[in-house]
């Protein structure tokens, strides 16, 4: 049955196997659907939670609002603290969560996502161009540029089948296009940069070296940000990584979430995070301005 929000809007969600509970918070035009390669592992360990929100709705407050609709969750299943995983919007949403909430999470888990803000390497005019469908002519058309954006060149090649059928996924159960824009202004109107260090889960992060959507560089400040975070970076990966490299991924997720509480909060060496920023090293002189010109290209769609 699902949870009503508000007189316009209610979540579905689906739960999949015993333990302690995982709640998993999607991306930007992704609905529960995207877990295919997270549920079946996951369930295995954990009682997984994964919702779609219908309907719609302003987000005035932006991320705080669908911070709201996964409280609102979370109180009609009665459960008090969970572990929380978050991709890319989602993981705006989980750091969100954990600051305003830390009762309600355990351990947070970060894949493709950044603090927000100017960050240390902004989007690309490209990928934003790419991520927003812009220049297509065709629902498909403008989903099929996103995916392919999303992703890198060598997942395409060694799985054609399996990126059709998100396409095909993402055709059947996409958000309307005001849905779309609004969640995106709430995402680029986000920004943590201040406050993430506040954060007391033990967190780790995980990200693409090849992600366009969210330069590589933004997650090693991220995992740098949170005390005791660790950072998990995977070469020949795009912004999808939690699909492209599902077997890495889904491993170091439940080794991490069932690690004893002693060594949850252990950090991993720190020269990862700074490797993985020397490879986004020449956007960092482009990042003031191109975050000022993705602001005002989104701002047209207020």
């Amino acid at each position: 049955m699902p949870v009503t929000i508000t007189e316009n809007t209610s979540i579905d969600y689906d739960i999949a196997g015993e333990g302690p509970p995982l709640l998993l918070i999607g991306g930007l035009g992704f609905g529960r659907w995207g877990w295919f390669k997270q549920v079946p592992a996951f369930s295995r360990h954990f009682r997984t939670i994964t919702f779609d929100v219908r309907g719609e709705r302003r987000l005035e407050n932006g991320v705080a609002d669908l911070v709201d609709e996964v409280v609102a969750l979370l109180d009609h299943l009665g459960i008090k603290k969970a572990h929380v995983l978050g991709t890319s919007l989602g993981g705006f949403v989980a750091q969100e969560l954990a600051l305003v909430r830390p009762d309600l999470v355990d351990r947070l888990v970060l894949v493709c996502t950044s603090y927000g803000g100017r960050g240390p390497a902004a989007m690309s005019p490209g990928a934003l161009a790419d991520m927003m469908g812009w220049g297509s002519f065709s629902p498909e058309a403008a989903i099929r540029k996103a995916l392919g954006a999303a992703t890198s060149g060598s997942y395409r090649v060694e799985n054609p089948d399996e990126f059709e059928q998100i396409v095909r996924w993402r055709l059947a159960d996409s958000p309307s296009a005001a849905t779309y824009y609004e969640q995106a202004r709430a995402g680029a109107r986000f920004d943590l940069s201040r406050d993430v260090e506040h954060i007391t889960s033990p967190t780790l992060v995980i990200h693409g070296a090849e992600d366009r959507y969210v330069p590589a560089a933004n997650a090693a400040a991220l995992a740098e940000s949170i005390p005791g975070a660790r950072l998990r970076m995977l070469d020949r990966a795009g912004h999808l990584v939690f699909i492209e490299r599902f077997a890495e991924v889904n491993r170091e997720v439940v080794s991490f979430l069932k690690e004893p509480k002693e060594r949850g909060t252990r950090r991993r060496p720190p020269v990862r995070a700074k490797d993985a920023a020397k490879t986004e090293r020449g956007f960092r002189g482009l990042s003031r301005a191109i975050y000022h010109w993705v602001q005002r290209i989104l701002a047209r769609f207020r």
